[in-house]
Parts: structure tokens; sequence; C-alpha cells
């Protein structure tokens, strides 16, 4: 027996001790069937954003775009009134860089000019830019993307090829 209550003072010590406890995992945004204003392109929430020039997804984490594409993004809160900010996360592949060298990017938001940002050399990089308040009239923004270059369907793929995306959002200012 007392050979018992050592152990027991361990078991309980154990079990109040705060770095054993077992840390409950944080819960998922619940999804409230209303746009996002930053997509994860590898969410299957996001594929209705995802409106145009986006093939499917690959290694459960990005996806290829074809040289125009679109998203449609909610607008953050008071966009309308301080604008907000863009900001897509990608990748010029090396494959890609070899064959057709640097690459422009643009966007443009309700006919608004964003601006084109030049890709010197593969791997991943960015596209920031501001939108001022004007370019928000309503909840939801659809933002077109274009890329000066890219591959067009061959034999061997059958997609036309630009850059590959991860993350594409709005952020309030």
């Amino acid at each position: 027996m007392r050979r018992l209550i050592p152990f027991a003072a361990l078991l309980a010590l154990i079990a109040i001790a705060p770095g054993c406890r077992v840390k409950k995992k944080p819960k998922a945004a619940e999804d409230d069937g209303q746009p996002l204003s930053v997509v994860n392109v590898a969410d299957p929430r996001a594929g209705m954003q995802l409106t145009r020039g986006f093939w499917a997804v690959e290694n459960q984490s990005w996806r290829w775009t074809m040289k125009n594409f679109t998203v449609t993004l909610r607008a953050p809160a008071g966009a309308a009134q301080k604008g907000a900010r863009l900001q897509m996360k990608l990748t010029v592949p090396e494959v890609m860089y070899n064959r057709v060298g640097d690459m422009t990017l643009d966007a443009h938001v309700n006919g608004l000019d964003l601006g084109p940002e030049k890709y010197t050399k593969a791997g991943d990089a960015g596209y920031d830019r501001e939108i001022p308040a004007a370019a928000f009239s309503g909840d939801v923004v659809s933002i077109d993307f274009s890329v000066d270059k890219g591959l067009p369907p061959s034999d061997k793929d059958t997609r036309e090829l630009s850059v590959i995306v991860t993350t594409i959002g709005l952020l309030p200012k």
C-alpha cells in the first residue's frame, strides 16, 4: 500500500501539470456562405470565387493559371472609405521561366489599372498593390489579372499555363 501512495501522487501531479494537458485545436473559421476576402486557392470554399482562368488544385496547395484569370473577393470592412491592399502569392516556375524569360503581371479592378509587376527570375514572388476606396462600390469586387507570357496548350499538356498561385486577398488598410 505504501508503494501505491507515491505512484498515486505522481499521477495526480501529471494530471494537473499545465504542460501535460491536451490542448484543444482552434476552431476552423465557420463558413457563413459569404465570399472570402482572402482565398487560399486550394480551399474548396474558394473554388466559386476563382471565376476564370484557374486550373484544378495540385499538390493540395496551389493552382496553375492561364495568362488571363479573375478572382472575386469580399471587400474588407471599411474598404469603401479607406481602400484596401491586394496581396497575391505566386510562383514563376523555373520550367516556365526557362522557356519564356521575364514575365509581367498586371491587374485591373473595375477598370482601374493597378500597375504592372515584372518578374525577372524564377521562384516565389508576390503582387502587392494599394486599391483606392473609389474602386469599391459593393460588398464584392472582381479582380482581373493578365500575364504577358505563358505556354500554349501542347501534346504534353493541353492547358495554357502561366504562373502558379497559392493565395489572393484583400486586406484592410
